[in-house]
């Protein structure tokens, strides 16, 4: 049986669940669901995927993956399936959310913002505070640098303005805000080409608890950003020798053959 949080599979019967609620799934996303299951360490890349579910006669475009992901996300959804349980890593690949095992740090504590001033200079995170429209109300200087639009970003401006990456997400900001949610993240962000600025950024954002900037009983938003360039292109170069070597055990025949031809 091989189980991850609330789903399992029987690997004897074919059988899915997700809390004891049949998944429904069509042969191959069953085989790609039992494949993430298999590495759940593991980003898997296309080519990964397709080298171990397709053989060599029939193997389809990311297109073709990209819609097998689909269907075993919409299967999991009519399960009940609240979760995000397959994660997509841009540029990347896919894999299981991690965050399904372990609690995020920064969404479990509430910190004064003494402790958090102290904690954005030891990382060198920069922040902006917003309101519950998303109005800039508070800037860390060095902010400017993580945004495309860097003009844009100035006291009583929209968030969305400098930052168009968060159009799209203002309910889960909100969330937060409300304190419906603990925390929201999103990682590995692609900005645009410019030497002056990072080309992958990671932002965090984390209700103000403090009296700082709730004075007047308004609520406000803590948005961290940080510079995740070379952790990306480091993981970037550890998923490909990861792929290659999953490759090379799963397929050895395959790789000899090649070297015999040689």
């Amino acid at each position: 049986m091989l189980v991850y949080n609330k789903l399992a599979v029987d690997p004897n019967s074919c059988a899915v669940t997700y809390d004891g609620k049949i998944v429904r799934l069509h042969p191959k996303e069953y085989r790609l669901l039992r494949l993430f299951l298999k590495y759940p360490n593991h980003v898997l890349s296309y080519d990964v995927i397709i080298d171990s579910l397709w053989d060599d006669d029939n193997i389809p475009t990311h297109g073709g993956v990209r819609a097998h992901i689909k269907g075993l996300r919409k299967a999991l959804r009519e399960a009940d399936a609240t979760e995000i349980i397959i994660e997509t890593v841009h540029g990347l690949g896919y894999r299981l959310n991690p965050l399904n095992n372990q609690s995020s740090m920064i969404g479990t504590i509430s910190p004064p913002v003494s402790v958090l001033k102290d904690f954005i200079k030891a990382k060198s995170i920069e922040y902006l505070v917003i309101d519950t429209n998303l109005i800039i109300k508070a800037i860390s200087p060095g902010v400017l640098n993580y945004s495309d639009y860097p003009k844009m970003i100035k006291i009583g401006s929209p968030l969305q303005e400098g930052f168009p990456e968060f159009i799209g997400l203002e309910d889960s900001l909100l969330k937060v805000i409300q304190k419906e949610s603990k925390s929201f993240a999103l990682n590995g962000i692609a900005k645009a080409a410019n030497p002056e600025r990072p080309e992958y950024i990671n932002f965090h954002a984390i209700a103000d608890e403090s009296k700082t900037f709730n004075s007047q009983q308004q609520q406000f938003l803590f948005i961290f950003f940080e510079d995740a360039s070379e952790n990306m292109i480091y993981r970037q170069q550890l998923v490909q020798r990861e792929n290659e070597y999953f490759l090379l055990l799963t397929t050895p025949e395959k790789y000899l053959s090649v070297g015999n031809n040689e």
